[in-house]
């Protein structure tokens, strides 16, 4: 058993995912520092736990399906012999990948840092992000201030009654990763999962 690495998180989904699950779990890969993706296949969520802990991560952010694309995240901390289910649940009701976007990202290079950034207004979103993914964040009001300082943005703003979570490479501030449409951050019983 290895030990554990501040802030490995280790990437999942629901069983057999789809192409687009796989392709946005890919694309969270490269710009979350720090992650590893897992590939679920018929693996029991006990089982993505006891490779989360023999790579030396003690997170796992679990994409959830809905129709075939992601319905929502969740975030889960392990250690031996349990598995805390963490009380967030992040809805998301559309996602669109950079291969669905009109530009070409030929230098995909890992994001080694990163920061979760919302334009003025405080979003609860923000802290959650911050909190189980182990980023800085902050609000800020020029958005150019930042550029050059992070390799990865995590950009949040206000759509009508909803949120866009876009990412973005902090050197040109162009897409860098899938941009989601969020309906909320809801709060559920948090649940221990023991590890036999």
């Amino acid at each position: 058993m290895s030990s554990l690495i501040m802030g490995l998180v280790v990437l999942t989904s629901s069983r057999d995912a789809s192409i687009r699950m796989r392709q946005f779990l890919n694309e969270l890969e490269l710009v979350i520092p720090n992650a590893i993706k897992v590939n679920r296949g018929k693996s029991s969520i006990v089982e993505i736990a006891g490779k989360a802990l023999s790579l030396g991560a003690n997170k796992i952010l679990y994409v959830g399906s809905r129709g075939g694309n992601p319905g929502f995240i969740r975030f889960l901390r392990v250690r031996e012999g349990i598995i805390e289910v963490m009380p967030y649940l992040i809805r998301i009701f559309g996602v669109k990948l950079l291969m669905d976007m009109p530009v070409s990202i030929t230098n995909k290079q890992r994001a080694r840092n990163g920061v979760i950034v919302s334009l003025g207004e405080y979003v609860e979103l923000m802290d959650v992000l911050s909190e189980q993914l182990e980023l800085p964040s902050m609000r800020v009001y020029d958005f150019e201030s930042i550029r050059g300082m992070y390799d990865v943005i995590f950009l949040i703003h206000r759509v009508k009654d909803a949120y866009e979570l876009q990412v973005l490479n902090g050197r040109d501030l162009g897409p860098y990763g899938p941009f989601m449409r969020i309906s909320d951050v809801i709060y559920v019983r948090p649940r221990v999962i023991r590890i036999e």
